[in-house]
């Protein structure tokens, strides 16, 4: 068999509620150049909001995804 569409082929897509959205914010360019330098802005934002209590996690959900 070659290429084409397979059953049960491919990434299983993520429920609703755990997809990421685009959100646009505007920080000082030396907060951001130190975020850069810890990792990827968003995961090193969320880690620091979920680690500080800021909201609550969905039990389904990573936060090392």
């Amino acid at each position: 068999m070659r290429g084409g569409k397979r059953t049960g082929a491919g990434r299983k897509k993520k429920p609703s509620h755990l997809r990421r959205e685009l959100l646009t914010v505007r920080l000082p360019a030396w907060m951001i150049s130190q975020l850069r330098k810890k990792g990827q802005i968003a995961y090193v934002i969320e880690e620091q909001l979920a680690q500080r209590g800021f909201f609550d996690i969905p039990a389904d959900y990573n936060i090392n995804e």
